[in-house]
């Protein structure tokens, strides 16, 4: 399987700008339903004042809602949503001063990964994947309370059951990752991610 974006140049386009060039990062939160993703992007978002993009925003518009709640969805409708999130990366930096976007998805493929990566690269942004992590018991009860997921796409009693069936498809990570357990504390956890990458925008050089 190998999806492209055509139109990646005319994206790379947008994000010309004149005089200094800011340094863009893109953070990639990859992991199993209901691991803890979303609160893990929050917490990215707090200590970089980055935006936290919700990418079922745009999965709402593209998947029919019952494949969403009771399948997998299939790789033609998930690109589709993939490449329409990346074509709203300009927007998304555009007016973010810390020049940082985070996305939670499962990325639970390892060509999608690939996409991204690639994406990131034509765009001059660099990329950042951190794979969410948590222990399957203490996962299961907060699926059975429900906390945290009354908005979220899968909630209710359909979260545990597609975690099991992400759980027999998801590829290892093979790209350099860092990992967060939402087990344990989140907050040191993505502090010691940001010092590592040294995320946040940076001025790197004069177009002039």
């Amino acid at each position: 399987m190998q999806f492209k974006i055509d139109d990646i140049e005319g994206i790379a386009a947008k994000f010309t700008e004149n005089g200094l060039a800011i340094e863009k990062d893109l953070i990639l939160l990859a992991g199993l339903p209901g691991v803890g993703k979303t609160t893990v992007a929050k917490e990215f978002a707090k200590q970089t004042n980055g935006v936290h993009f919700d990418i079922d925003e745009v999965k709402r518009q593209v998947v029919p809602k019952d494949i969403v709640t009771e399948d997998i969805d299939p790789p033609e409708y998930r690109f589709k949503y993939y490449a329409e999130t990346i074509r709203r990366l300009p927007d998304l930096f555009i007016e973010n001063p810390s020049q940082t976007v985070i996305i939670d998805e499962t990325f639970h493929l390892k060509d999608f990964r690939e996409l991204w990566t690639e994406a990131a690269t034509e765009l001059n942004i660099r990329a950042h994947w951190v794979e969410v992590v948590c222990d399957e018991e203490c996962l299961r009860e907060r699926l059975h309370i429900g906390r945290n997921r009354e908005a979220h796409i899968l909630g209710g009693d359909k979260a545990f059951p597609m975690y099991l069936r992400f759980k027999e498809v998801f590829e290892s990570m093979t790209q350099p990752c860092e990992v967060v357990d939402t087990t344990r504390e989140i907050e040191p956890q993505v502090q010691k991610v940001i010092k590592k990458k040294a995320i946040g925008g940076k001025i790197t050089q004069s177009s002039r």
